[in-house]
C-alpha cells in the first residue's frame, strides 16, 4: 500500500478527515463585521454576539457578483482582465492543463468555464482540457488523453474503467449525479486512470503549445490565483528547468502533489519531454506499479535531471500551492502575510468565490495573501462558541486520563485553570483564554483541544442523521488574537 507523506510545518495534518463531514452550503454562521485589505482603516473581525442562531453581517468580499447589464459580460478592469496586459509575465505567456475525468466532469467543469477559464482571465488558446473521454461544452473540446493509450496498458485491470465508458454512454447513463433520472456514478474505479494521465498530458500541451514559458497544472476540483501566481513565476527563468509546486514525497522521490496544482518551465520540458519522443511508453512499467500521477511524473523529471522545488534538491514546504480546503487549512503568523496560489479540495460554489474575490481584488496595491482568504471566506463563520462544530484544535489535548500530568506553555499563568479543561466547555474555554496564544478551542465529553493556529473546519446542520448519534462538539475561536498577526507593510 502506498504511503504519500506530505511536508509540512509545525502541526500540519495533511488530508485530515474531521468527524463531522462537509461544511454546509447553506445557513453561514452568527457574527460578522470583516475587514477589506483595501481599506485605509481596518475594523474588528469579529464582534461578538451570544446567540449563534444571529443573522451573519457580510461587509467584503461578496459571494455573488453585482448584476451585469444583459448580454455583456462583466470584466473588472482592476482585477484579472489585466492579466494580458501588465509587465512581465502574462497569462499569454502560459498553457494552463485543467484535468478532469469522465465520471466527475458534468458535475465539476461546467463552473470552472464561467469562472478560472473565463476569457477575460486567460486566453482560450492558452487552455488545454484534459479528460479520459472525449466531450464538448459549447466551444469547448475536452480532450481524450488516453485515446492513444497502448495495448500493453489497455490490458491492465486498473485500465478498465476507461474501456467500460463507451458502454455507459451508449446505454444512456448520465455520470452527473445530480439527482435526475438516469443519474449514475460512471464505471467503478474511475479515479484509477489519473495515473496514467500525467505524462501524456505534459508531453501533449509542451508539443502543441511550444512557444509558452510555463505550463501550469490544475485540476477540477482545484483553483489557481494566476494574478498572485505569475508574478512568482516570473523570479524564475523559463529557459532554465523550474519545477514548482506543493511539496510531496513517495519512496524517495520528491514531488509537487497534483491537486494543489504545479508549475512546469519550458526549459524543464525540453529537459525531459523534449529531448525522449517515447517518454511515455518508457515509463509504462512504472506508471503500472505506483497509484500517483503526480508522483509518477515528478519520478520522471528527476530521471531527467529536472528537480523540484525553488531550489537544488528543495525538500521544504513552501506556503502558496496548497493541497487543502480554504476551510481545512490553517491559517497561522508563518502564512497570514504570503500569496496564496491555489486552493485543493475545492466545491463549485467555493471556485465562485474564489473567482468573485479575484475580480475585484486590486493587484496593483498587492497580492491576495492568507489573511485577505480567511477574513473573506473564513471569518464570516466564526463565532465564540458553536455547538455541532468541530475546528480540528490538535497543538494540545487534555483529557481526564493525563490531566494530572498535563505541562501548560509558558504563557499560562494556571496549571490549574490548564489541567482542569477536560471537565467543562466553559473550562475548556477558560483554558484557551489563559494560554495568550491560544486562538481556537473545541470539546468533546472529556477531551479539550486547543491551538495557536485558526482553522475553520465544519459543522452538523439541524436535521442531520448524525446529531442523533453521537454527543455534540463545541468549538470556539478568539478572533481577536489574530490582529496581533499584521504584517508589516
Amino acid at each position: 500500500m502506498l504511503l504519500t507523506f506530505f511536508i509540512f510545518v509545525y502541526h500540519f495534518e495533511l488530508d485530515r478527515q474531521g468527524p463531522l463531514g462537509e461544511i454546509p452550503a447553506s445557513a453561514v454562521p452568527a457574527t460578522f463585521v470583516v475587514e477589506s485589505s483595501r481599506q485605509d482603516d481596518p475594523v474588528p473581525y469579529v464582534e461578538y454576539l451570544e446567540d449563534e442562531n444571529d443573522p451573519v453581517h457580510h461587509v467584503a468580499p461578496s459571494a455573488v457578483p453585482s448584476a451585469a447589464p444583459s448580454g455583456k459580460q462583466k470584466v473588472s478592469s482592476s482585477s484579472s482582465s489585466s492579466l494580458h496586459k501588465q509587465k512581465g509575465l502574462t497569462a499569454d505567456d502560459v498553457v494552463l492543463m485543467f484535468k478532469t475525468g469522465a465520471t466527475v466532469l458534468w458535475k465539476r467543469v461546467p463552473i470552472h468555464l464561467a469562472t478560472s477559464l473565463s476569457p477575460n482571465r486567460i486566453n482560450p488558446d492558452n487552455i488545454l482540457l484534459y479528460s479520459d473521454y472525449p466531450e464538448t461544452i459549447g466551444s469547448w473540446d475536452i480532450i481524450d488523453i488516453l485515446e492513444n493509450t497502448t495495448e500493453k496498458v489497455r490490458s491492465s485491470e486498473s485500465f478498465q474503467p476507461y474501456l467500460q465508458q463507451e458502454d455507459y454512454e451508449s446505454r444512456q447513463n448520465y455520470a452527473e449525479m445530480s439527482n435526475v433520472p438516469g443519474d449514475a456514478a460512471g464505471p467503478p474505479g474511475g479515479w484509477k486512470l489519473d495515473k496514467y494521465k500525467f505524462l501524456p498530458i505534459v508531453q501533449h500541451a509542451g508539443r502543441n503549445k511550444p512557444d509558452a514559458k510555463w505550463y501550469i497544472f490544475m485540476e477540477d476540483d482545484s483553483y489557481i490565483f494566476l494574478p498572485n501566481l505569475l508574478p512568482h513565476l516570473e523570479k524564475f527563468d523559463h529557459r532554465e528547468p523550474w519545477y514548482l509546486g506543493s511539496l510531496a514525497w513517495i519512496h524517495g522521490d520528491f514531488f509537487a502533489h497534483g491537486g494543489s496544482g504545479f508549475a512546469l518551465s519550458r526549459g524543464a520540458w525540453e529537459k525531459s519531454f523534449g529531448k525522449d519522443q517515447r517518454i511515455v511508453e518508457r515509463f509504462e512499467e512504472f506508471t503500472e506499479a505506483h497509484g500517483c500521477g503526480d508522483h509518477i511524473l515528478g519520478h520522471v523529471l528527476k530521471e531527467y535531471g529536472v528537480q523540484f522545488g525553488e531550489t537544488a534538491g528543495d525538500s521544504r514546504f513552501r506556503y502558496g500551492f496548497n493541497p487543502e480546503a480554504h476551510w481545512s487549512t490553517w491559517y497561522e503568523p508563518a502564512n497570514w502575510c504570503k500569496p496564496v496560489y491555489s486552493w485543493h479540495h475545492t466545491h463549485g460554489k467555493d471556485v465562485a468565490r474564489f473567482y468573485n474575490l479575484e475580480q475585484e481584488w486590486d493587484f496593483e496595491k498587492g497580492p491576495l495573501r492568507y489573511r485577505d482568504i480567511f477574513k473573506a471566506l473564513v471569518a464570516p463563520y466564526l463565532r465564540s462558541r458553536v455547538e455541532w462544530w468541530d475546528n480540528w484544535s490538535s497543538k494540545y489535548e487534555i483529557t481526564s486520563n493525563v490531566a494530572k500530568d498535563a505541562q501548560p506553555p509558558a504563557s499560562v499563568k494556571s496549571t490549574e485553570v490548564w489541567r482542569g479543561a477536560w471537565g467543562s466547555v466553559d473550562a475548556c474555554e477558560a483554558a484557551c483564554t489563559a494560554w495568550a496564544e491560544c486562538v481556537q478551542w473545541s470539546f468533546y465529553e472529556d477531551r479539550c483541544k486547543m491551538d495557536s493556529m485558526m482553522l475553520l473546519g465544519n459543522g452538523i446542520p439541524q436535521g442531520d442523521s448524525r446529531r442523533q448519534t453521537s454527543l455534540p462538539w463545541v468549538s470556539g475561536w478568539l478572533p481577536r488574537r489574530v490582529e496581533a498577526w499584521d504584517c508589516q507593510e
